[in-house]
This record gives structure tokens, sequence and C-alpha cells, in this order.
């Protein structure tokens, strides 16, 4: 039995691969993602109700964070700051030299978990839970187009490139991953022209031919520390619950 296996085992590989179509030509479609966020819930201290609303944007000067805290025994406050997005959470940071600074908004289930590295929750101990306003929030597209070669080249235009950019495609299991590098015009330190790299994970239509299915977009954004010494890097992304289509052109 054992030997069947090796023998058959080389021969259902070949017969997999030799079943995916490679991509090949235009195809065209767009991603729709926030731009502005609003995000509502309550928080119970000291056996009083207070309210959150926490309003995130994507704006030309940068991600731009805003949350209002009403509350019956504190004085209602307004805090500003910025926030970028982790894998699975976004990170808001005020600069108003109130303590805790930094939060941290996870996504569960349909609800985000609203956090402090100390900790942050209600007076049973249960998490402080906040909900998208989805009537105040808003979405706007953005256009990807991709061009594919048979030597693995590709040369990919929108979702977040601002223009052509040549990148490289090749499989991974049954997804076929896009990469491409380009310039980043301000990294999160604002310094120096380090290569952002951006990764898109694509899928064929099982039903409609020549489609191919968006599933996920990772971005490695390069930085150095204040001291501009230590080059380091996060990752940021974005898995999409109703998969872009992007249809092939002529």
């Amino acid at each position: 039995m054992s030997f069947l296996r090796i023998i058959l085992f080389p021969i259902i590989l070949l017969a997999i691969s030799c079943g995916r179509q490679d991509p090949s030509g235009k195809y065209s479609g767009e991603i729709k993602d926030w731009v502005y966020e609003v995000f509502e819930g309550s928080v119970i201290s000291n056996g009083e109700e207070g309210k959150i609303r926490l309003i995130l944007r994507q704006t030309p000067d940068g991600m731009i964070a805003s949350m209002d805290f009403e509350h019956p025994k504190v004085k209602s406050t307004r805090r500003d700051g910025m926030w970028e997005v982790g894998d699975g959470e976004r990170r808001i940071r005020f600069k108003d030299e109130r303590e805790p600074s930094e939060y941290f908004l996870i996504k569960k289930g349909m609800r985000f978990a609203f956090q402090t590295k100390e900790g942050l929750s209600n007076d049973d101990g249960s998490p402080v839970l906040l909900m998208r306003n989805v009537g105040l929030s808003r979405k706007a597209s953005y256009p990807l187009i991709l061009i594919f070669n048979s030597d693995g080249e590709v040369t990919v235009s929108g979702g977040g490139a601002d223009a052509e950019v040549a990148g490289e495609w090749k499989w991974s299991g049954s997804s076929v991953v896009v990469t491409a590098k380009l310039p980043a015009e301000r990294n999160s330190m604002g310094r120096g022209k380090d290569l952002e790299t951006y990764k898109y994970f694509l899928q064929w239509d099982e039903v409609m031919e020549k489609e191919l299915l968006l599933e996920k977009m990772v971005v490695m954004r390069p930085f150095r520390t204040q001291d501009g010494a230590k080059r380091q890097s996060w990752m940021s992304s974005l898995s999409f619950q109703d998969k872009p289509r992007l249809v092939s052109i002529p």
C-alpha cells in the first residue's frame, strides 16, 4: 500500500498542477473600503452608563481618529489623534498628554472590542464592545487593474498605486498571489522613500469563467525608529467578506 502511495502521489500533484489555469491578459475591478467609520457603544463605570463614539477617517492628511466620551459622573471629553491598521486590529493613539493614550479596536464577530494595554472593561468585568454605525459610516471605491504576462510578470494599476507598477505573480496553493512594490510618499515615521509591498490574493470564480475574486490584500509598510537607525516594518491586511470581482477585458 505504501508503495502505491509513493507512485500515485506525484501523479495526483501533476494532475492538480495541470488543472490550474494561469491568468493572462487584463483584468479590471474595484475595491471598496471604509474611509469614514463611526463606532458607538457604552461602558458601565461606577454603576453608571457612559457613551463612547469613535470616528476613524482616511484623509489625504493621514489616518485621523476622534473619540467622544460622555458619562454622568465625568465631564464629557473629546480626544483627537491618529490611527493605523494592524493585522485584525486598529491602533488608535491620542496626543493630548492624557492616559491611556493608546487604544485597540479588535474585531469580535459583528462587534469590536475597545481595549487598552492595561485592560478596559465594564464594572462586571465584561469587555467594552462597540458597533459600527453603518448609516453614518462611508465607503469609497478604488479601481484595480491587473495585466498578467505568462513569464510571471504583472502590471498593477490602482489598489494603492497611483500609477502603473511592475510586479510578479505566482501560485500559492489554489491562490494566485500578486506582489508589487511601490514607493511610499510618507512612511509611518514620515521619513525617506522606502518601498511598500502590496500583496493581492486571488482565486478563480468557480461559476463565472475568466473572472478572478480578490480574497485578501496585505500591505507591508516600512519605517524607521525615531533616531533613524533601525529599520522596522509592520503589516496591515484587509480580508473581503464580499470578494471584489475582477473581470477579463479583451
